[in-house]
């Protein structure tokens, strides 16, 4: 079901992206966007190009995200992943030349801007956090990886819907908590991705690579993956799709592990080539089978039965936790200019809870505290709540607001984006209220 025939319009100083019609991938969304940065091969970080060859042969096993990107623009990844000016610092001995061309991204990083002023001001924020915090959330998550497990158990044996919708929660809440290791270096809680039927190689460009990166634009892979079912971005919509979109919406939230995992199977098979965590999601029912005593096929059903439920609940979750709202921006929207500070896009596109701030296990189940994570992903969601003084008064310097809506509205919110067909007129920032943001 097609929602329109025409090509989003791009508000933003985009040019379109290569293919984009046909990349349902991270590999495929990273080779067009080869093909659009014009990186010649190298590693570009605002207007310079650069060769970390000899990096990555020197650190194998710290340099999975070099890898990924090379031949692309990596300015914003740069930024993001990087708080201190250190870094910067020591680019001088990979470098190789000016780039020929401008880059191909409205996003700028001034520092007298808003993003890296930002950063400058919490870096002694950061400093002060009381050591250990971040072991609330490997706690946790932990704990979550363990009761997933038990209760799939607790399924079998008792054979109990009930035990199994138990299960899937849990499992759900285990997947977003392994979210939050995702954006860092590697490390063994990201691979809890894989006991859903979801890939962390995968999510790591499609999410971490393309959607923190480019939010809501046209660049934003988890947009246009679910393309023509789930139209997000503000186009002619036909009166079948407005009817019919929401109805989607519950078969995509059901389905989505399924077809993710139906996805990598295609990729194993036609590139020869699988991995130890492709084996990680039979775990589970491996499990449910040698301590449950019941037969493999009542296994296999309990199972299904399990991703079912935290295939619906994880992407209920993820589609309604800030991004898609009517208030919130969407390329086609009228932007507050052609080119933006990197921070502000993300103040514009990210919106957070007000029943979730200041929870913490909601904070690190339900995507909480939203927008400071997407300023700063690779730091531990356990610390951001201490940075909301500094944050909200670096606001207030740049005269910039950030969104807060309760969750019923941010759930309704999805819905009513998902029918609209009309770009907002305004540019974002021209009607918001600060919403007691919690004071750290």
């Amino acid at each position: 079901m097609a929602a329109n025939s025409n090509k989003p319009k791009v508000s933003l100083n985009f040019k379109y992206p290569s293919n984009r019609e046909t990349i349902k991938s991270g590999k495929e969304w990273l080779s067009g966007k080869r093909e659009d940065d014009d990186a010649e091969g190298l590693w570009r970080i605002h207007d310079d190009l650069y060769d970390v060859s000899d990096f990555i042969e020197k650190h194998p096993g710290g340099s999975s995200w070099l890898q990924l990107t090379k031949g692309t623009d990596i300015t914003e990844a740069f930024e993001v992943h990087h708080l201190s000016s250190v870094p910067r610092q020591t680019l001088n001995q990979f470098f190789i030349r000016r780039a020929k061309h401008q880059r191909n991204s409205p996003f700028t990083f001034e520092d007298d801007g808003f993003y890296r002023t930002l950063k400058r001001n919490i870096i002694p924020v950061l400093e002060k956090i009381p050591k250990n915090t971040y072991k609330v959330s490997d706690i946790i998550t932990d704990s979550l990886c363990v009761a997933t497990f038990l209760f799939a158990i607790f399924t079998c044996i008792f054979c109990s819907f009930a035990c199994g919708f138990i299960s899937g929660l849990l499992l759900t809440f285990a997947v977003i908590a392994s979210h939050n290791y995702l954006h860092r270096k590697d490390n063994l809680r990201m691979y809890l991705f894989n006991l859903s039927l979801l890939d962390f190689r995968e999510m790591r460009i499609s999410h971490a690579l393309s959607h923190h990166l480019y939010t809501n634009t046209i660049y934003d892979l988890e947009m246009s993956a679910y393309e023509p079912l789930l139209q997000y971005l503000p186009v002619h919509k036909s009166l079948i799709y407005k009817w019919t979109s929401w109805m989607c919406v519950f078969v995509v939230w059901f389905s989505l592990w399924f077809l993710a995992f139906i996805s990598r199977l295609r990729t194993i098979i036609s590139t020869k080539q699988a991995y130890f965590s492709d084996l990680l999601p039979f775990t589970l029912p491996l499990a449910m089978y040698l301590f449950s005593g019941v037969s493999l096929a009542k296994v296999l059903e309990m199972w299904i039965f399990v991703i079912a439920i935290s295939s619906f609940c994880t992407s209920a979750i993820g589609f309604t936790a800030g991004h898609h709202h009517p208030d919130v921006f969407h390329e086609g929207d009228a932007p507050r200019s052609k080119s933006v500070d990197w921070g502000i896009h993300q103040l514009d596109t990210v919106g957070d809870r007000r029943e979730i701030t200041g929870n913490t296990f909601l904070i690190l189940t339900t995507f909480g505290d939203h927008v400071l994570h997407h300023l700063f992903p690779t730091l531990d969601h356990t610390v951001l709540q201490y940075l909301y003084p500094t944050f909200q008064k670096t606001m207030e310097e740049f005269n910039v607001k950030m969104h807060m809506k309760s969750q019923i509205d941010s759930v309704i919110g999805q819905f009513r984006q998902l029918n609209k067909d009309k770009p907002n007129d305004t540019p974002p920032g021209s009607s918001l209220d600060f919403r007691n943001l919690p004071n750290g």
